[in-house]
Formats: structure tokens, C-alpha cells, sequence
């Protein structure tokens, strides 16, 4: 989908920040990895999703990459932009526009979706956001590994922590089912987005493959 002139909702955030090549020294300072939560972390966690999530993906995020067979090699670009470009087929400008200058990827866990994607040459500069701590870690710790120019930030899709008109481009892959308020999100991608720019969400699972997933999460979770 692309975004019009007019599509962007006119407000600004609080912890909104330039980009990463911008010198700013009132940044939010983002919140440090939990790997180890305790047992009244756990116990409210079960009546908060969001805390649920952070979580679980700050316990699973230095093992993630190995646990779900997640690379950055050619069998994961071919994936990522094979899933870009089903997206976006029938629509020439998408691929007109490559490489996009500046992309951002919503719900990025480990980096999975645009670090392979800038790999296949689809954005030249990217930024990640996760609710996770643990994974933005980690997927600024592989993005450095790779040689790509990404820069990122801990805050969920509800309230982007950048300002308007910032990117060329939003991704997400399997992360629309896991964002309460999808409609808001989608605000603030089209509030960050400059015009004329595009989204693409890709990777969201079945119905069957969501039962799977989520039972394969609650048996990890309560180990």
C-alpha cells in the first residue's frame, strides 16, 4: 500500500526522534533486556498482554535466531524478498522505487524481515522497533554483523518513536496478530511514512499455524 500526501495523522509523540545520524542528547533511553523475570513479573504478566510479550521475547531472544532456523544467508533473502515482492506484484512502482532510502520494520524480533530484505537490495538505510528490549538487541547486534546501516528503538506499533514523514518505506512479518490495536498502528505507520510512501506486512500465519505457534508459546512459557 502506498501512503498519500493526506494519509498521515497530524500529531506528534513525545519520545518522537530523528534519525539515528541526528545528534540529540534528550533521547528516551530505552529500557535494558529482561531475560530473567520474576515470579510477580510472570504472575502480571498473565493479565497483561503486552507484558506477557516483552517477557517472553527478552527470555527467548538470544536463542530465537537458532530456535526457529533463522539466517541471513541467500535460503532467508530469497524468502524475505520472495514475500515482498507476492506483496506488491501488479504494482510496477514498487519496484521502480527499489532501493527504498530509509525503511522501518514494526515488531522486528531479530531483524528477520528487513535485514534480509535491505540484503536483497530493497532499502539502503533501515531502523527496527520491538516492544522487546532483548530483541532490538539482538537485531542491531546482527545488523552490525552484516555491515547494514540500521538503527532501532524499544516501543510498540502504537506509538511510533519517530517523527512524521521519516520513511520511504514500513515492513512486518507475522507481527499484525500480535498488536492489540492494529488500527492505531496502522495511523502511525501512514503518520511516519513520507508521501508517496509504501507498507508491506507479509508472514502472518493460518489459522492453523497460529494454534501451533501459540500453543508451542504457552508450553514455553510455562516452562
Amino acid at each position: 500500500m502506498t501512503a498519500s500526501p493526506h494519509d498521515g495523522v497530524n500529531r506528534s509523540i513525545s519520545n518522537a526522534v530523528p534519525s539515528a545520524s541526528s545528534e540529540t542528547d534528550d533521547r528516551q533511553v530505552d529500557p535494558a533486556p529482561n531475560p530473567h523475570a520474576t515470579a510477580e513479573q510472570v504472575e502480571a504478566a498473565r493479565s497483561d498482554t503486552k507484558l506477557a510479550q516483552v517477557l517472553y521475547h527478552d527470555w527467548e531472544a538470544e536463542t530465537y535466531d537458532d530456535k526457529w532456523s533463522i539466517s541471513y544467508d541467500e535460503r532467508c533473502i530469497d524468502y524475505a524478498r520472495g514475500r515482498f515482492d507476492q506483496a506488491v506484484s501488479g504494482d510496477a512502482s514498487a519496484h521502480s522505487a527499489l532501493p527504498y532510502g530509509r525503511a522501518l520494520e514494526l515488531g522486528c524480533g531479530t531483524g528477520f524481515f528487513l535485514l534480509n530484505l535491505m540484503q536483497a537490495g530493497i532499502a539502503d538505510k533501515g531502523s527496527v522497533t520491538d516492544l522487546s528490549p532483548g530483541m532490538v538487541k539482538v537485531a542491531l547486534r546482527n545488523a552490525e554483523h552484516l555491515g547494514l546501516d540500521v538503527d532501532g528503538r524499544v516501543a510498540d506499533a502504537e506509538t511510533i518513536p519517530y517523527d512524521d514523514n521519516t520513511f520511504d518505506l514500513v515492513v512486518g512479518h507475522a507481527v499484525l496478530h500480535h498488536i492489540p490495536d492494529v488500527e492505531q498502528s496502522l495511523r502511525e505507520v501512514l503518520r511516519v511514512l513520507k508521501p508517496g510512501g509504501r507498507f508491506v506486512f507479509a508472514g502472518e500465519p493460518t489459522t492453523v499455524g497460529n494454534f501451533y505457534a501459540r500453543w508451542l508459546g504457552r508450553i514455553t512459557w510455562e516452562a
